[in-house]
Parts: structure tokens; sequence; C-alpha cells
């Protein structure tokens, strides 16, 4: 079968690799979709892990079941790993931190994947017959999403500001606003993204370069924000992110910073006389995952209108070169059978 291979942003290269066998309990799945995440042109982070097959969002359909929960045909989002159930961090509710996931071989980007039994059992999810194979690949980074929020506890009566609005900012605000948040406030310097963070629904949308503080408190009822979402790596983003929030606010860490990057914010910025709480967050659960294809299904968050590339595998290097150059693109989608 075709594989995509990364060895670094310029080096993807489809490659021939076997074909996976299913055993008992465990099921065949033929990808139609497999997104591109940020994470996946992360440098830092990939390349020294490198070369391997990436994919974690992921759309497709049971081409073998070997077990009596699937049937050939079936149409499946799948989750790249399940965590175990059963460690410390899953029984205190932090199963995307669980250590012992057990994986689908070999990766998202590739022509067909082995899904092992544990994850047959609780990481396939039907896609919605209403959906496409490329929105179901947005399952994933929405459930991410909506698991952030919870841990950040938003609620309606909050003022929301959004730093960076590329797919995962937009998700933000689409998020908040179908949880009744009514003030949103989405902040990017590229002017194609904050076209789509007004179509999203943000309440007030910004350049980066205009003042945070006082256009905040103007839609906000004179007041700051109570919770930032850094939906950016970008070390400016977390003190505009600082400076804008109300005492005891909420900053949420959702972009990835390289970690050579110092992060001009200093503990005093957070704790004198202001009770900051800052949260990370990092994957979904089942939960997620479940309510996000609902908010899909439902029309709260329109899958499609996030997606502006459509890619053959047989370019994965182009669409690999549109997420890096992040200039006129959201979120672009391999299409895993051309």
């Amino acid at each position: 079968m075709r594989i995509a291979r990364y060895y670094d942003n310029r080096t993807v290269r489809v490659e021939s690799f076997p074909s996976p066998v299913v055993e008992d309990g465990e099921v065949l799945v033929r990808v139609v979709a497999s997104g591109i995440c940020g994470s996946d042109v992360m440098e830092w982070f990939r390349v020294p892990k490198s070369p391997r097959i990436l994919g974690h969002e992921i759309s497709g359909v049971v081409a073998e079941s070997r077990t009596d929960a699937w049937a050939v045909g079936d149409r499946v989002v799948v989750r790249n790993q399940i965590p175990c159930g059963t460690c410390h961090a899953c029984r205190n509710g932090h199963h995307a931190v669980c250590e012992q996931q057990a994986e689908i071989e070999p990766g998202g980007m590739a022509e067909y994947i082995r899904v092992p039994r544990e994850v047959a059992r609780r990481g396939l999810t039907p896609l919605p017959s209403g959906l496409s194979f490329p929105a179901g690949t947005l399952a994933e980074p929405l459930a991410c999403t909506l698991h952030s929020q919870c841990l950040a506890r938003i609620e309606p009566h909050h003022c929301v500001l959004v730093l960076g609005c590329g797919v995962f900012g937009l998700l933000h605000i689409r998020t908040a606003l179908a949880a009744g948040v009514d003030r949103v406030v989405a902040v990017d310097k590229a002017g194609y993204r904050r076209q789509a963070a007004t179509r999203a629904g943000a309440t007030l949308v910004l350049d980066t370069d205009a003042d945070l503080v006082s256009e905040v408190r103007r839609v906000n009822d004179g007041r700051p924000a109570d919770v930032a979402v850094l939906a950016t790596g970008a070390p400016e983003a977390l003190v505009a992110a600082s400076g804008a929030l109300t005492r005891h606010g909420t900053l949420l860490l959702f972009g990835a910073p390289d970690p050579a990057t110092p992060m001009p914010l200093t503990l005093n910025q957070l704790f004198w006389r202001r009770e900051l709480t800052m949260v990370s967050s990092y994957g979904a659960g089942d939960v997620d995952l479940a309510r996000g294809l609902e908010l899909m299904e439902k029309g709260a968050v329109d899958a499609e209108a996030l997606i502006t590339h459509h890619v053959p595998l047989t370019e994965v290097q182009r669409a690999f070169a549109t997420v890096t150059e992040a200039r006129d693109s959201l979120k672009v989608v391999l299409d895993m059978t051309q």
C-alpha cells in the first residue's frame, strides 16, 4: 500500500509499505481522508522521531472486521490511540496523558490502518451519514478544543479572548458560542484568518497591533476578559493574553511554542495581586469526540467551511508546504484515495 513518510517539512514522500494484517478482535480501515495538524509541521517535535508515518485526524471505511462490533462498509472516525483506562492518570480522569495508550498501525497517512482490539472497542466512532469524510477529520481537533474548554471552565457569562485564528482558534470561537458565550474577541495578525474569525461569529476581531485591553473592555461592559485562549505558540501572545485578563482570570495554553523560545512572562505577572490560573490541555477523550461529532452534525460547527485545501496523497509534499507556509489556508486534508 501507499503511505506518506515524513522526514522533515520539506521532505515528505509517498512510499510503499506492507499492508497491515488484522487478527481476532481487530479492524482494518481503508483511510479516505487524513487531516494535517499544525503539530505535524512542528519540526522541533517531529524531526527527532523521524522518519515516520504521521496522521491522527482520520476518517475512512471498515475494509475488514474481525469483531462483531463493526461491519465491512461502516463509515468511521478513527482515534489514533486510546488510553488504557486503568493507570493512575486514567483513574483520575486524565485520559489524554495516559502513558500506556494502544495505537493504530502504522499511522493515518496510509491507505490502510490496523486498528488493534483496544482501539476497535473504544477508539472507533461512527461517522454520521450527513458528514463527509473530510469533515470527519475535524472530529479529533474539535474534541481537543472541547476538552480544553472544559478544563478552563468556560461559562456562558464569560468574555473569552482567542489569540490565534487558525483552525484551532476558529474551533474555539465556535465551541464557545455553542456553549452560550456571547462575547468572544479574536486576535490574529493575518487578514485572511481575521476574516475567517468574523465568519465564525466572533463578537470582535482585532489585529495584533490593536489596543487589546481597551478594545476588550469596550465590548465587555468595561471589564477585561475572563478567559484567554492561546491558540498560537507566539511568545508575544502570552504577554498580550495576560495583560487583557481580569483578576482571577484563566489563561488556557493550547498552542505549543518552540521549547527553545523564551517566554516573556514572569511568575509575578500571574499571581501578584491577580490570582490568574494557567491551564494546559493536551488531547481529548471519547466523550469529547462524540460531542464534537454531535456539534458538527447539528451544524453548530461547520467543518466544511474550515477546509480550504483538498490535496491528493500523490501531492503530499504540496500539502505540507501549504500548512507550513500558513498563508491563505486553514485546514488541509489529504485525499488518501488519489
